[in-house]
């Protein structure tokens, strides 16, 4: 019954034509349609991000790629130790989550670092260790909490605010553009400064309105360690879909049941973890396993 299914779905795939050639099956092209996100899913040296640049270039989209290991060697490449933040406008309470869930907050940290931001003005991250550290506190607990966050921010800041390209001006561009994060030392700085494209770029396509066509593409290599940050950070994945953004989640872990509800999902090679049927390479739409080789 499978396999009937499996031709059905190859059928409608080849009589349409749309979307981007990632394998064949039985000699014949097999596409990934891009009305949804995509996770690309295998165990390492898969080749899961050579398939995501061969994604990149046969989609013809402008792409944003955050390179956790210096893998993509596509369009303008950009060392994020040199990025510029520009925080004005910036929600307060996201700030406050993204911040949080970079440095691994628990929920009370999290809302004391709110309070301390909520009246401040932010225009850069130094704006945030600022308001921290003159926020008023009324007790022995809380001046161990304020002193606990800015000691872990207080490192990150140090590395952050060095920058001089803006990162506005990167999200604007219509051409492929690679963060480098393989020259930051920590891991809760790729994961901050993750967080933050996909807030300010979930920002940017909202202001340009609902899109059905695709108009970007953000590829998160390493997406394990940013997409289990929390729900905050799925919603702006999900959301993102509606104002014509897809985002291309490169992969060695399952992600939660929800990402992949609202995803294509590409098997670049099966692992017994992944518990789904297939002896190969496959591609999965809507519980539907195309097994293909992928070119």
């Amino acid at each position: 019954m499978w396999i009937l299914a499996a031709l059905a779905l190859l059928a409608l795939l080849l009589l349409t034509g749309e979307g981007v050639l990632v394998g064949l099956r039985w000699g014949v092209p097999v596409f990934l349609p891009l009305d949804r996100h995509v996770v690309v899913l295998g165990p390492t040296r898969s080749g899961k991000s050579r398939l995501a640049k061969k994604i990149v270039r046969r989609s013809g989209l402008p792409a944003l790629i955050l390179d956790w290991v210096g893998e993509y060697d596509l369009g303008l490449r950009v060392d994020a130790r040199h990025l510029r933040y520009d925080l004005r406008g910036f929600d307060k309470k996201l700030l406050a989550e993204i911040i949080g869930l970079s440095l691994n907050l628990n929920e009370p940290s999290i809302y004391f670092l709110y309070r301390a931001v909520r009246n401040a003005e932010v225009k850069r991250i130094g704006d945030v260790l600022e308001a921290l550290e003159s926020f008023l506190v009324t007790s022995r607990a809380e001046v161990e909490m304020r002193a606990a966050i800015a000691r872990r921010l207080e490192y990150i800041v140090e590395v952050l605010e060095r920058g001089r390209v803006p990162l506005d001006l990167l999200l604007r561009l219509r051409r492929t553009v690679v963060i480098d994060l393989s020259r930051l030392r920590l891991y809760e700085e790729k994961v901050l400064v993750s967080l933050f494209v996909l807030a300010l770029l979930y920002d940017r396509v909202q202001k340009e309105g609902v899109s059905r066509q695709p108009r970007k593409l953000l590829v998160v290599d390493e997406a394990q360690n940013v997409i289990k940050r929390g729900d905050v950070v799925r919603h702006l994945v999900f959301e993102s879909a509606k104002f014509g953004l897809r985002v291309l989640l490169v992969t060695n872990e399952v992600p939660p049941d929800d990402v992949l509800v609202h995803s294509y999902i590409i098997i670049t090679r099966p692992h017994m973890m992944y518990k789904l049927q297939t002896k190969r390479s496959a591609l999965v739409i809507d519980n539907k396993v195309v097994e293909m080789k992928i070119v």
